[in-house]
């Protein structure tokens, strides 16, 4: 008996410790490493399509206007200027007015308003969408999504973030 109790111990010990480690979402900015030119999006996207989200995500982003109407300024505004800094920065990345220009989306999908001590805050989702290339047959796909629905800012400082990570910069 005393002999199953540290064998016990250690299983325990070691299926606690497999349960903990992080398991990979499938965010990857890799193929977006080298690209530079990204279009900013902000609008609340109308998804009718659930069992296919991300292509009615993508479908919806595809057919957006590129110039934010109504409060969804504010919010297009906020995360301007947390990439604007970025690109001043390190230089790895620059705006594109169309989509056309763009080798990538930076997609905020505005889910609510909250209000917090009467201060709205922007809650949804950011997705990053790689355009794809019809001569490669590559569709156009998400490669990188926000973990949880976030506040707008703190949306954009986690895409930052994993951008420095994967293109080296401190």
């Amino acid at each position: 008996m005393k002999a199953v109790v540290p064998v016990l111990l250690l299983l325990l010990f070691c299926f606690s410790a497999v349960a903990q480690q992080p398991v990979a979402d499938g965010n990857s900015l890799s193929e977006i490493r080298d690209k530079q030119h990204a279009m900013l999006l902000v609008f609340k996207s109308r998804i009718l399509d659930v069992n296919d989200r991300e292509r009615a995500i993508i479908e919806d982003v595809l057919k957006a206007d590129p110039e934010p109407k109504g409060r969804y300024r504010w919010v297009y505004n906020q995360l301007a200027r947390k990439l604007n800094k970025y690109m001043q920065k390190y230089g790895s990345l620059s705006a594109a007015r169309e989509l056309s220009q763009a080798d990538y989306v930076i997609f905020f999908n505005v889910v609510e308003f909250r209000r917090i001590l009467n201060t709205p805050y922007p809650y949804g989702e950011l997705f990053v969408i790689i355009k794809g290339s019809p001569e490669q047959s590559k569709p156009p796909r998400i490669v990188w999504r926000a973990k949880k629905m976030l506040v707008a800012e703190d949306a954009i400082s986690d895409l930052i973030k994993d951008l420095k990570a994967v293109r080296g910069e401190s």
